[in-house]
């Protein structure tokens, strides 16, 4: 797990749209921040290397996207979908 934190770490960096997120792993999940705010997280799939994301909603809920991806495909789905980006208070 470290491994893909220190991926995800990177892949946040490296791209503009994501650089002022944090992320962090919480029982074998990642979790993407914004300031002391979890807002998304990324749950391992079924297969190895293959992520699926949940979105939090309206700070009251997870709710699952229909997506799976890599770690990176995932990031790229956030960056092409900036409502997911940001919530309701």
């Amino acid at each position: 797990m470290d491994d893909m934190l220190n991926q995800a770490r990177h892949l946040l960096a490296t791209d503009p749209k994501l650089a002022d997120l944090q992320v962090r792993e919480e029982s074998g999940e990642l979790h993407l921040l914004r300031g002391d705010d979890c807002f998304a997280r990324l749950i391992p799939g079924e297969r190895e290397g293959v992520w699926r994301m949940e979105v939090f909603r309206n700070l009251e809920r997870w709710e699952c996207l229909d997506f799976q991806g890599t770690l990176e495909e995932c990031l790229v789905f956030l960056t092409e979908n900036p409502h997911y980006l940001f919530w309701e208070g």
